[in-house]
């Protein structure tokens, strides 16, 4: 086995509209790119509480595996698997063993990231960098530029964390609650920001989102989210909504979506290649 190897590995269950953004995104600056991708949502329901009525949970209508081998089969620098769990606590943390196990690699850093967020190029660069000079810390992280709906909107800044770079050595302390972060360890660069397009999904997809998360929150002990939200602030949004997060008892956390002017280079990098 080797060390001197960095790695990022995603997780998936849906949510394929910015995956090959993100991936291209980072897949110069690490030596593997692994998406871990499972069929089955957190918890697995038949049907689902929705406005007051129980319907049919919808089935997942991504294809992940067949996504990977359109676009990532002959890169031999990105692996894929399927990987089903019960629950995001740890997730990333159990992924990681697992990615050792499988290809026998013990990496030196090793990025844990999510198939909506998205790094400027060269910045994942620049992050892995300021965590090598900062020899004192076991992770860093950076905030994100959420963008609500189209690329002319974004959420008011939160102190957010996304992307995760972990160093190897320090495993002792990995433990990801339901994200990337221990949240004991939340240590944040102050030059790097990602950006986040989970608002940002197709239709079908965020509808699906919003299904899985009413069905699961409350099993795995998360906010439970609003029942309208989907209808009244994400898909009939406009200017003038109000209460935007997701969660039903702290909706004022995103007030509202800011006019957003997008960097032009990164504008480029996201949609050259990439429009269908």
């Amino acid at each position: 086995m080797t060390n001197s190897l960095n790695i990022a590995i995603y997780r998936i269950h849906y949510g394929l509209d910015f995956l090959r953004q993100s991936i291209d995104s980072i897949i110069d600056e690490v030596d593997l790119v692994v998406v871990i991708y499972s069929l089955d949502p957190w918890v697995k329901k038949e049907t689902v509480k929705y406005l007051g009525k129980t319907i049919t949970m919808p089935a997942l209508h991504e294809d992940v595996k067949s996504f990977m081998d359109k676009y990532y089969s002959s890169n031999h620098k990105v692996d894929y698997f399927r990987k089903e769990v019960n629950t995001p606590l740890n997730q990333y943390k159990k992924y990681l063993e697992y990615c050792v196990d499988r290809i026998s690699i013990i990496p030196e850093k090793i990025l844990f990231i999510e198939p909506d967020m998205v790094f400027k190029k060269g910045d994942l660069k620049k992050l892995f960098f300021q965590l090598d000079n900062n020899k004192q810390l076991p992770c860093l992280g950076c905030t994100q530029i959420e963008i609500w709906k189209d690329l002319n909107w974004r959420v008011p800044q939160r102190n957010r964390i996304g992307p995760m770079v972990w160093m190897y050595k320090d495993i002792k302390n990995l433990h990801t609650g339901f994200g990337t972060y221990n949240e004991k360890l939340k240590f944040q660069s102050n030059i790097i920001q990602n950006y986040n397009f989970g608002f940002c999904l197709n239709p079908k997809t965020m509808l699906y989102k919003h299904l899985a998360a009413i069905n699961f929150s409350e099993a795995i002990k998360d906010s439970i989210p609003s029942q309208t939200w989907y209808v009244e602030k994400w898909l009939n949004w406009n200017e003038a909504t109000t209460n935007l997060e997701i969660a039903a008892k702290a909706t004022h956390l995103i007030p509202q979506a800011e006019k957003f002017n997008i960097d032009n280079s990164f504008l480029k990098q996201i949609t050259t290649n990439y429009l269908k």
